[in-house]
């Protein structure tokens, strides 16, 4: 279902007249909160970032929602808790200690080399060793839906925004607007329908989800189209 239908749809939920900017900005709010309901495959994203010599900290993409994995080069970069990576950084005595708990894959300078840990501080990361040259980033990453257009949207646009999300399930969107637009409202009656609605798509956005997933793995039975006429002939004793 595309964002023209899915607005028309939760105006008539509404009953009420409101902008399409608003309308609009409540589907993206909850095409966001859909995503970090259930992880969908078609929203893991691919970045790169070039490193500098002597800089530690580097900022993630402005769509980060979680499940960060970083490679440097080709090596993968461990996750390191908060406390155990600002030790690192306290004394030299200290971070002689602590590496004999964290190896590191290359020789260190002064706290330079080439990175093998990192800590997510929130919507930045920072590397140790801090990077003593320029080396490659990639950053393997959860991300937020794309926003659909609010300020230059026209009905051909509107008509051809669509995602996974609003393809298989709709009515979770809808509802969850719909939802949205009530407590702009300050409606009560429509807040405790739309809101229980909202929690029941979830749930079987969720229960679908898993099911496809579990589908996949399933063992599919073979059928006569998986055998040439000869072998099917002899599976079942027929006469050429």
């Amino acid at each position: 279902m595309n964002c023209a239908t899915l607005s028309g749809r939760v105006y008539d939920y509404l009953d009420y007249a409101l902008s399409d900017t608003k309308i609009i900005g409540w589907i993206n709010d909850t095409r966001r909160d859909l995503a970090l309901k259930y992880d969908f495959n078609y929203l893991y994203e691919e970045a790169t970032v070039s490193t500098e010599a002597g800089s530690a900290r580097y900022a993630l993409p402005s769509d980060y929602l979680g499940h960060l994995t970083i490679f440097c080069d080709n090596k993968k970069l461990e996750r390191i808790g908060a406390r155990e990576f600002d030790s690192l950084g306290e004394t030299d005595s200290t971070a002689v200690n602590f590496n004999a708990v964290l190896p590191t894959e290359s020789s260190i300078t002064d706290g330079y080399g080439s990175p093998d840990y990192y800590i997510d501080r929130g919507m930045e990361i920072d590397l140790y060793p801090i990077p003593g040259a320029i080396y490659t980033l990639t950053l393997k990453y959860y991300a937020q839906p794309v926003d659909w257009d609010l300020t230059n949207y026209t009905a051909a646009t509107l008509s051809g925004a669509s995602d996974y999300i609003s393809t298989f399930h709709p009515e979770a969107i809808i509802f969850g607007t719909a939802l949205r637009g009530s407590m702009y409202l300050d409606d009560e009656q429509k807040k405790a329908n739309y809101g229980a609605a909202y929690d029941a798509a979830i749930k079987e956005m969720i229960n679908n989800e898993k099911f496809k997933i579990g589908a996949d793995k399933r063992p599919r039975m073979k059928t006569w189209k998986d055998f040439d006429l000869r072998t099917f002939k002899r599976m079942t004793r027929m006469n050429s």
